[in-house]
C-alpha cells in the first residue's frame, strides 16, 4: 500500500512509481533515506550531510518543517520508498546565507535533501525528478529552480556543472557550490 497521498504517478525508465506528498507518518522513510546517503557520502570522502549521521534526532526538524510545508516528496515503486526530494517556496535561514540577496528574487524555489536509494543509483532517476520538478514549479509559476552543494563532493559537483548553470562559490561554514536552473 502507498503510504501519503500519491501525487502522481509517473513512469521512469518504462516502470511506474508514485510520486506521494510526505506525510508525518512517512518522516521515518524520507530519515533512513538521508542517513543512507550520508552514509554513502562518507565513503566518497565528503561530509555533506554528516549531520544526519552526528546528530539526526537534532536534525529531523528541518524535515518535519519541510513536511508540514507541503514541500517534500517521496517516490515510490511498489509502496518502497526510493528517493526524496524537497521543493521550498520560501527560503529557510540556510538559502538566506547562501544567496544572499538573491534570496529577494521572485518565483524562486530551493532544492534540498534530494536522495536516491543505492540500490537504484545509476538509473537517472535523480535527472527525472529534477525534470519533474521543473515541470511542477513551472506550472506553479515559478521561474528558477536553486541549490547548493558542499565543494568536496566532487562528483556530485561534476555532476551539477555539466547539467545545470553554477551559481558561484560562497564560503560558509566550508565551500558550498551554487546552482541555478531556469525554468
Amino acid at each position: 500500500m502507498v503510504k501519503g497521498v500519491v501525487f502522481v504517478d509517473i513512469q521512469m525508465n518504462q516502470e511506474w512509481y508514485q510520486l506521494v506528498q510526505v506525510q508525518k507518518r512517512d518522516l521515518q522513510d524520507v530519515l533512513e533515506l538521508l542517513v543512507q546517503a550520508a552514509k554513502w557520502l562518507q565513503t566518497k570522502n565528503t561530509t555533506q550531510w554528516d549531520y544526519y549521521i552526528k546528530d539526526l534526532e537534532g536534525n529531523t526538524q528541518e524535515v518535519l518543517d519541510s513536511i508540514e510545508n507541503n514541500s517534500t516528496f517521496l517516490l515510490r515503486k511498489n509502496g518502497r520508498a526510493i528517493a526524496t526530494i524537497t521543493l521550498e517556496n520560501t527560503p529557510n535561514d540556510w538559502d538566506c546565507e547562501m544567496w544572499e540577496e538573491a534570496v529577494k528574487d521572485e518565483g524562486v524555489v530551493y532544492l534540498h535533501r534530494i536522495v536516491i536509494h543505492r540500490e537504484y543509483a545509476g538509473q537517472k532517476l535523480g535527472e527525472q525528478l529534477i525534470d519533474w520538478a521543473k515541470d511542477y514549479m513551472r506550472e506553479q509559476g515559478g521561474r528558477y529552480i536553486r541549490f547548493d552543494c558542499l565543494g568536496t563532493n566532487e562528483g556530485l559537483n561534476r555532476y551539477y556543472q555539466k547539467h545545470y548553470e553554477f551559481k558561484g562559490v560562497v564560503n560558509k561554514y566550508s565551500k558550498h557550490c551554487k546552482y541555478e536552473i531556469e525554468l
